[in-house]
């Protein structure tokens, strides 16, 4: 009805200016049509379009509000602005001076996209993102995006090298050193170092916290009593990781151990050192119960399948003075980027994966309880993509006080079906509940997801075509949500109007075309150290247990055996673990590889994992 009076207005003033009435008159016309344009498209219409889709489209494209219940141009600048995030600045950065937090804001905060009127959206470092999107919707560009503007360390985990191509340059260079973890060689991107996660282990919190990290990365879906396989399965995982680093012993040793059900010298070994609650958990491995103890041991086969193939046993194996140091890597703001491909449901070393982000996770918010203000700052990032299958992490307890440990996590998931298949119903909600903002890309098809969404934005009055009467309907309906425009996500916030931005990508960033165009957009790393064979003359499984200083002993006492407690498992419940897990045997040798820097330009020379 506004545009169809705007013409008529429109007409009237070229009408009186054509037959010569006075200039004045022609001025008012135009003016008239000028302030109901502005009204069109300033105010949101109360009469409800007929194809709402089309409509809601077209005036995201011209950067017009969209519709009534979406944030108002006020409500972006309170709720969204930079002043929003500088009212918790001091606490998420006190390292930062006043003078500092004013001119930077990203020091504090991080853009997300631009919603209507080409408004900034900006979000605090403490606050956590969920991200839901389909494969090849432009979650890949916004958080590579994200991680080139972040001002502290940053942890990503990815399928591909594309987010290492897109960031790794700049972060070298603005931000601190690069570090690449790719076992399975995904992008012709080597490792630049071998992380064993039996470094430490002697402590028994520590084997405790690792083994806890493997065991519930393997996903229980299917098994009845799955929480008290995988609970089992870690307390075998955890006595065998203390043994192993107490003779000085790799993984390779532990895959032994746990999967031949004969773990007598572990026993011993754990004796031996002053451990004996340790080693009558691994009595169980030879008591009565010998289904239980072969289910047991296929949980821990699972665990640690990737041990089957070399190429990333080697992964684990590295050579003396090689590895990560965690402490020094959040001090420097590193990066270090987590490349692993998926097979079938999980990946191989998605257990390895979310020991290792499990580890720093831990490391990082000891470190910051240690700084001014009890949380860690520069804050650090763990951009999560396709974390169900490469990095299994438990969210429900990391996201409930990340925040303010200095730790902003994003976890990247194609719907909520794949977070119940996790993490189950309570864990996926518990998810979404404490994730602080959550991002819907366009694309998701899950009727769950976008039934969700959709009430969570709440709903408008409107008037119907040919009815004076107005009724409620949703701010943005199933077939709004799923059908926005590319490049474009549905942002909400407990408590806020939802909003429509701009999400933007890491190749159209500035500092990347800058980067791109002088030649160092990618950075050259350095691939890890050679080490000697594996199982060969001074390697981890030698006579010396890979220290090359014999061990010392005392007697070892008499093993007892302990009475079998634990519930006999169904027949075929056992057999479909094993046919999953197979078994596992040591690898042998380990292929050799040069050592030199990496650059883009050198995919193709054959470097080898």
């Amino acid at each position: 009805m506004r545009t169809i009076t705007a013409f008529i207005v429109s007409a009237a003033g070229f009408w009186f200016w054509y037959r010569g009435f006075d200039l004045l008159v022609t001025a008012g016309c135009v003016l008239a049509v000028l302030v109901m344009l502005g009204v069109h498209a300033l105010i949101p219409r109360a009469e409800l379009p007929r194809n709402r889709v089309r409509h809601h489209r077209l005036r995201l494209k011209l950067r017009l509000h969209p519709g009534r219940g979406h944030a108002t141009a006020f409500a972006l600048w309170l709720r969204w602005g930079r002043l929003a995030s500088y009212r918790g600045s001091s606490r998420t950065r006190p390292s930062l001076t006043r003078w500092e937090r004013i001119r930077h804001a990203q020091g504090y905060a991080m853009c997300i996209g631009r919603a209507h009127y080409l408004h900034r959206l900006w979000v605090d470092l403490q606050t956590h993102i969920l991200i839901l999107s389909p494969p090849r919707w432009g979650k890949t560009a916004l958080l590579a995006r994200l991680i080139l503007h972040w001002p502290g360390a940053v942890v990503s985990t990815t399928t591909k090298a594309d987010v290492f191509t897109l960031t790794s340059g700049i972060r070298e260079r603005c931000s601190g050193p690069v570090h690449v973890f790719n076992p399975q060689f995904i992008g012709a991107v080597p490792s630049t170092f071998r992380w064993n996660p039996l470094q430490g282990c002697q402590d028994p919190a520590t084997a405790i916290r690792r083994a806890d990290a493997f065991a519930n990365a393997v996903s229980q879906r299917g098994v009845e009593d799955g929480t008290f396989w995988s609970a089992k399965a870690s307390d075998w995982m955890r006595a065998l990781f203390m043994a192993a680093a107490f003779s000085g012993r790799s993984m390779l040793t532990v895959a032994e151990w746990g999967l031949n059900g004969n773990a007598g010298e572990a026993e011993s070994i754990l004796y031996n050192m002053g451990q004996p609650q340790a080693a009558k958990v691994l009595s169980e491995m030879r008591g009565n119960a010998n289904k239980t103890a072969q289910t047991i041991a296929m949980s821990v086969a699972r665990a640690l399948s990737f041990l089957n193939d070399p190429a990333l046993a080697a992964a684990v194996l590295p050579a003396e003075g090689d590895g990560l140091d965690i402490e020094q890597f959040l001090m420097d703001r590193g990066t270090l980027y987590m490349i692993a491909e998926a097979r079938g449901a999980d990946s191989p070393v998605a257990p390895l994966f979310a020991c290792l982000a499990n580890e720093i996770h831990y490391q990082a918010a000891l470190l910051g309880s240690r700084m001014n203000g009890g949380r860690l700052d520069p804050p650090l990032l763990m951009a999560l993509d396709e974390i169900t299958q490469v990095c299994p992490l438990p969210l429900p307890s990391l996201l409930a006080d990340s925040g303010g440990k200095g730790i902003c996590i994003i976890p990247v998931c194609h719907g909520e079906a794949q977070m119940r298949t996790r993490w189950d119903h309570n864990g996926a909600r518990v998810i979404q509940d404490t994730c602080g903002v959550k991002l819907l890309l366009p694309g998701v098809t899950d009727p769950d997801t976008l039934k969700a969404a959709s009430i969570i934005c709440g709903q408008a009055v409107y008037r119907e075509r040919g009815d004076e009467k107005h009724s409620r309907h949703a701010v943005m309906t199933e077939d709004m949500i799923s059908q926005l425009p590319a490049g474009w996500g549905l942002v909400m916030k407990g408590g806020y109007a939802p909003v429509v931005a701009k999400t933007g990508a890491a190749w159209k960033d500035r500092e990347y075309k800058r980067a791109k165009r002088q030649g160092w957009a990618v950075a050259a790393i350095t691939p890890a150290a050679v080490r000697p064979a594996i199982g060969g003359p001074g390697g981890p499984d030698s006579g010396s247990g890979g220290l090359g200083v014999p061990l010392p002993r005392r007697p070892l006492p008499p093993l007892p055996t302990a009475p079998a407690t634990l519930p006999e498992p169904a027949v075929e419940e056992a057999d479909a673990m094993e046919a999953e897990a197979g078994e596992l045997e040591p690898a042998r040798s380990a292929r050799p590889r040069k050592v030199q820097p990496w650059t883009p330009q050198g995919r193709e020379d054959g470097w080898r994992q």
